[in-house]
């Protein structure tokens, strides 16, 4: 048996530990000292406000059409034929002006207007048609030189004076509406008039279960046609103060039957409050319950899909 001697065997011992404690020494450099710091939660941007006071009324909203209800028929009043010149659609005429002139035709058979010598001979075979009211000419029938019959329509006299609209109203609404009533009249255009609510008429519709009235614009309208619809707003109920929000601030499930708004715990944090909202009027909601403080502090922008207890930051 070979034997080493004790100082080999020490120095190899040395060397087997200095070659362990290096790869220690690399193998903890290596190695991370402390773990990362974790990344900081998102927030939500969203803006704040409160809630406010508005005057709030109930409205209803109806259609109505633009109508004439007073015409007048202007008819020949003899076989012949019509002279010029002819008036034009949309020309002012007054009560008692000449609108159309016939000629008979035994007038123009025997040229009876070219007789001026014998004074006895005093009909001409021309006859004159005016208007019983002043109006507006809405049709013209017939051209110049057209031959017509007694007691055919050559035009139709609209009396603007009575022009109004024609307003149906649901049987179920009728408890709503009254005669006097003011209302706004909304044009096509948008343009917004002040109307009132003047005759009932005494006629239903059968089928769709309405009550007919008419409504007349208050102070100066423009001219419209007759079957314009319009835009009838009425005041339900009296101007009263209600507490609302944009109906932005408002959020609600798939189905509609849930409601809340988020609001601030902190500058920092957002919680759910369930509500039950109201009428919905010029883009805000009336909040019926509960009743928010006026210094609480609700999110109006950004709340869609927020949690109950949600992480915001605030923009405004």
């Amino acid at each position: 048996m070979t034997r080493f001697p004790t100082s080999a065997l020490n120095a190899a011992a040395g060397g087997l530990l200095l070659s362990a404690a290096l790869l220690s020494s690399c193998g903890s450099a290596s190695a991370p000292t402390d773990l990362a710091p974790a990344a900081a939660a998102p927030r939500a941007a969203v803006t704040v406000g409160q809630i406010r006071l508005d005057t709030i009324r109930e409205v209803l909203h109806l259609r109505a059409i633009s109508a004439y209800p007073a015409k007048d028929v202007l008819r020949a009043t003899t076989t012949g034929y019509l002279l010029a010149p002819v008036p034009v659609p949309g020309q002012v005429v007054r009560a008692g002006q000449t609108v159309f002139t016939l000629q008979t035709k035994e007038s123009r058979t025997l040229r009876l207007d070219q007789l001026t010598g014998d004074p006895k001979l005093r009909f001409s075979g021309i006859i004159r048609i005016p208007s019983a009211r002043g109006g507006v000419l809405a049709t013209v029938d017939r051209l110049a030189g057209d031959y017509v019959q007694d007691g055919e329509q050559l035009g139709l006299v609209y009396d603007q004076t009575r022009f109004g609209f024609i307003l149906d109203v649901p049987l179920t609404e009728l408890r709503y509406v009254r005669q006097g009533q003011a209302c706004r009249l909304t044009l096509p255009d948008g343009r917004v008039l002040p109307g009132r609510v003047a005759e009932l008429l005494p006629a239903a519709d059968l089928a769709a279960q309405t009550q007919r009235y008419t409504v007349r614009p208050v102070g100066r309208f423009p001219q419209l046609p007759e079957n314009v619809a319009v835009s009838v707003e009425l005041n339900k109920t009296a101007p009263y103060l209600a507490r609302t929000l944009p109906r932005e601030a408002v959020l609600t499930d798939e189905t509609q039957t849930s409601f809340w708004v988020m609001r601030l715990l902190n500058d920092s944090t957002a919680v759910k409050v369930p509500v039950r909202p109201g009428l919905e009027q010029q883009g805000r909601v009336v909040i019926n319950t509960p009743e928010f403080a006026p210094h609480d502090r609700l999110v109006l922008t950004g709340g869609y899909g927020l949690d109950d207890t949600a992480a915001v930051h605030l923009t405004n």
